[in-house]
């Protein structure tokens, strides 16, 4: 970890997704957990080796922008920003994100965007413009049910964000392989969009421990700038 995070000089910024959707608890803890857990870790590590690190927290739109600032002070506001979010109503706008920080974070930086990018197309385009500037990271964070639907019978589902709700018969082999089928059709467009873009991934599922996802990332990093 310690050969990719060579540069002190460069800051830190974490785009970081508080929207409803991250508050789902599926197979394991929520999405918004692990973001906490990952946030934590990542910004330790970088405000203890010298860096300054600032953070926009968004749910529908940016919400909150900290400022890049340094030392254990830093650390606080930010995990003490993230803890006590609450979320606002309305899908994830990622394209506003994106442009809102690609107009505020005006030095080179390490650009960490933490989400489960789940949001309206249109997006795809603000991260490579932000990848062209930046050093630009994306933190995918997923749950198993995101990907595949067990057999639970009849379900009411309701979107985190828009509250729409929808009557289900999760038992029918047909709708598990339509589920399927379309998520895989995410998956596909998500990879595109991010080796388009030329950013590099990081995957965290509910289920990974975050420490151990992090030096396989580093690993991977180190290897691709060899």
């Amino acid at each position: 970890m310690r050969d990719y995070l060579e540069d002190r000089e460069i800051p830190v910024w974490f785009l970081l997704d508080m929207s409803p959707s991250m508050l789902f608890e599926g197979a394991s803890v929520s999405k918004h957990a692990v973001l906490a857990e990952f946030t934590l870790l990542m910004c330790r590590l970088m405000l203890g080796r010298g860096n300054r690190a600032g953070a926009m927290i968004f749910s529908g739109q940016v919400d909150r922008t900290i400022p890049a600032s340094g030392g254990r002070r830093q650390l606080l506001h930010i995990l003490g920003a993230v803890s006590g979010h609450r979320p606002g109503r309305g899908a994830t706008d990622l394209k506003a994100v994106l442009a809102q920080a690609a107009g505020v974070i005006r030095r080179r930086s390490l650009v960490f965007v933490v989400s489960d990018f789940i949001s309206p197309p249109g997006w795809e385009d603000k991260l490579t413009l932000l990848a062209q500037r930046h050093d630009v990271v994306a933190v995918r964070l997923t749950d198993l049910l995101d990907t595949r639907m067990p057999d639970l019978g009849f379900l009411t589902f309701q979107d985190a964000e828009s509250g729409e709700q929808l009557f289900v018969d999760a038992g029918d082999r047909g709708f598990r392989e339509r589920f399927a089928q379309a998520a895989d059709a995410r998956e596909a467009a998500l990879r595109g969009a991010f080796e388009k873009a030329g950013v590099d991934v990081v995957e965290l599922g509910t289920e990974d421990e975050v420490l151990d996802a992090l030096v396989r990332f580093a690993a991977m990093r180190k290897r691709s700038l060899a």
